[in-house]
């Protein structure tokens, strides 16, 4: 028989090391391919090696340990039935950190925001890819000229019960240099911005000073925006001249204020000649 000369701790020795092989190459993946750079502190690297590491090398060596007793006449049965166990709840696992890792980060009115692959499944990735780039891409969605633009596409977005990110997947532009000037049109002053309870904060107010003694030129180098991604609300160090987020900051600040103000409709200018004239305030000003 296969274990007959096998002992409880040479098969959970093997086991495990098997099981650590097996994780170690997919922390590789985790780490440098699928969650790349600053994704993996805030959009769900840590959380993805948690979940191979219970699946992968908990459950099974653990289950061994637990099972394996030299001589038992089911255990060619048991040690088969927890293999397939740890290649089942592995293949999940790995599927739901494949399928959940960043695909696109997308600039709107204001504010970065993370997508991962299930929630871009319908959108035409290929289009927003610059040059030789590869996932997670940066996109912009332009915010509408007008007021009654801007509140349809809230609308909208509201009546699906979504934002409009998810919504107006076919409105975005890939972070080229026309994508660039869509977020230069938005400024955020940074330490007057912090939002939280007073600890949070002083908290905050210490970082950026910290960042900015080490980082002179920061401010001038750099454009800031907050980020939002599933475990992290942070700022993002946008890089004008070369369109990448370079960096990010662990505070959490309001929203980017646009210098462009939004405009108005020729018929919602008609609407509001007419009702001045109304009122008798066609010579006074708005």
């Amino acid at each position: 028989m296969v274990f007959d000369d096998v002992t409880r701790k040479q098969a959970f020795m093997t086991h495990l090391f098997i099981s650590m092989a097996v994780f170690f190459a997919l922390l590789y993946l985790i780490i440098f391919k699928w969650y790349p750079s600053y994704y993996f502190h805030i959009d769900g690297g840590y959380r993805g090696i948690a979940t191979i590491f219970l699946v992968d090398v908990v459950l099974g060596p653990g289950l061994t340990l637990l099972v394996f007793k030299p001589g038992k006449p089911s255990l060619k049965f048991d040690m088969t039935v927890i293999i397939i166990l740890q290649i089942v709840a592995l293949s999940w696992g790995v599927k739901s950190v494949y399928s959940e890792r960043p695909a696109l980060t997308v600039f709107y009115d204001g504010k970065f925001s993370c997508m991962n692959y299930s929630e871009v499944s319908e959108f035409n990735l290929e289009r927003l890819v610059l040059k030789d780039e590869r996932p997670p891409l940066l996109a912009v969605l332009p915010r509408p000229s007008t007021h009654k633009e801007y509140q349809d596409m809230m609308l909208e977005a509201f009546k699906q019960g979504s934002a409009e990110i998810y919504i107006f997947g076919e409105k975005l532009l890939p972070m080229d240099v026309v994508g660039t000037v869509q977020v230069m049109n938005y400024k955020l002053d940074v330490p007057n911005s912090f939002s939280g309870s007073e600890d949070e904060i002083d908290k905050y107010r210490k970082i950026w000073s910290e960042y900015l003694e080490k980082n002179p030129n920061a401010t001038k180098q750099y454009l800031y925006y907050p980020m939002s991604c599933r475990y992290q609300n942070v700022v993002a160090v946008f890089d004008p001249e070369n369109s990448v987020i370079a960096d990010y900051l662990p505070v959490y600040t309001n929203r980017a204020v646009s210098d462009i103000k939004l405009g108005f409709t020729q018929e919602e200018l008609e609407y509001h000649k007419q009702f001045k004239q109304n009122m008798g305030l066609e010579n006074k000003d708005d």
